[in-house]
């Protein structure tokens, strides 16, 4: 009964913190005509929430800690790409949006509050279930195997990501691949080897849940970033949009992995 009054307690304190930041977040895209800056806060919010969690509970200190310095390391990666990526200039996708809300008479305000900050508030509230879990739990008080096949996971995965990402940032960054398709490097397996590694971060911060009791609810988090990542709001949409810009795309779809990194067809 402890347990439960300790998850329920810890679990209310960091959702409410989440949704409050990010309706901060959604006054200030407001004020400076920048919705993209969401994005920015997505990885920091989650490496904060785990810091929380880290202070308020009273699980089993290893495991605290271990989750996290996990989360604030893929924070401070993701959050940083981000911040330089995307600061001082609104994403083009939001500048879309805004277009297209209000060419139909509708409140741009109001459809960024629900359609982007709230629903990406709730996906952070989903995706911190692991934090919550493994930062309460009083047992075991020292890690197991799924704990340190979860921690290979997520420093994989950061790694992986980081890498995928940066040979992504080169590539654009020369006016000579302007129209072009990155296929070398990471993205010579996979063609979309940033969303594979951010999906491995995940699922190991779920086995490292896994490893206390009823942790295993933890796994919904991996589930619901593998649905997001693979689906209509992730790799589908990006898919369909790259397919209208570069025709050789389509050559690049039929030869290599849309996720799993694997040899490229011939």
């Amino acid at each position: 009964m402890e347990m439960h009054q300790a998850l329920i307690d810890l679990f209310v304190v960091v959702a409410s913190y989440i949704m409050i930041s990010f309706i901060v977040v959604w006054v200030i895209g407001l004020a400076i005509k920048d919705s993209s800056i969401v994005d920015i806060w997505f990885a920091p919010c989650i490496g904060i929430a785990a810091v929380i969690g880290y202070y308020l509970a009273d699980g089993a200190e290893p495991r605290r800690e271990l989750v996290m310095i996990l989360a604030v390391l893929w924070a401070a990666r993701l959050g940083g790409y981000l911040l330089w990526r995307n600061w001082g200039r609104e994403d083009r996708r939001y500048a879309r949006l805004r277009q297209h809300v209000e060419s139909q008479g509708k409140s741009y305000a109001w459809h960024s509050l629900i359609h982007v900050n709230i629903y990406q508030g709730i996906t952070v509230v989903i995706i911190a279930i692991p934090f919550v879990f493994a930062q309460v739990a009083t047992e075991p008080v020292e890690l197991g195997v799924l704990a340190y096949i979860g921690s290979a996971l997520v420093l994989f995965g950061i790694a992986f990501e980081g890498m995928a990402d940066l040979q992504l940032s080169r590539f654009r960054s020369n006016p000579a691949n302007e129209g072009r398709v990155l296929d070398t490097g990471l993205w010579r397996y996979s063609r979309h080897p940033n969303y594979f590694g951010e999906c491995c971060v995940w699922l190991g911060f779920g086995l490292i849940s896994a490893e206390v009791p009823w942790g295993w609810i933890g796994l919904a988090s991996p589930a619901f970033m593998m649905w997001a990542i693979l689906g209509m709001m992730g790799k589908e949409l990006l898919e369909r949009r790259m397919l209208k810009k570069r025709p050789e795309y389509q050559d690049y779809v039929r030869r290599t992995s849309g996720f799993f990194p694997l040899p490229p067809r011939d």
